[in-house]
């Protein structure tokens, strides 16, 4: 799994959208120039984003876009998941046709277990944690 610059900057969009609850929606153009991120990419970031229903948007001239949930019940893997797609490393450990030796394979063990601590580690980071983190340095 890579995650690329679509998951990046949508999961920076997140945070900053975290760390802006409770308050008034706030406008893409806001987001993009604070986090350097290309209005029209983020535009799409924000529509995949909205479709799996992690924010939601108000239009007119106080609109703009804001968590859906709580940023303490997002996680990292919801972001990475809504952008990326599932979190699989290989094919073989999640389908055991994809691979003809996938039954007594010794190595798909290990990549389950690999696949599984990177799935934990990232449904155990909420945007809540990220946002806490990032107001104590």
């Amino acid at each position: 799994m890579r995650i690329s610059s679509r998951g990046r900057y949508g999961l920076r969009a997140m945070i900053y959208l975290a760390g802006h609850e409770g308050a008034h929606p706030v406008p893409l153009s806001e987001i993009a120039a604070r986090e350097g991120i290309s209005p029209a990419f983020l535009e799409r970031i924000a529509a995949q984003l909205r479709g799996a229903g992690l924010v939601s948007a108000t239009r007119g001239a106080a609109g703009g876009y804001r968590l859906a949930r709580r940023a303490n019940q997002i996680s990292v893997a919801d972001v990475v998941v809504a952008l990326e797609g599932p979190l699989d490393l290989l094919d073989c450990v999640h389908g055991s046709r994809a691979c003809e030796r996938s039954e007594g394979c010794p190595s798909r063990r290990a990549l389950t277990r690999l696949d599984e601590a990177v799935e934990a580690a990232l449904a155990g980071v909420t945007l809540n944690d990220l946002v806490t983190e990032e107001m104590s340095q």
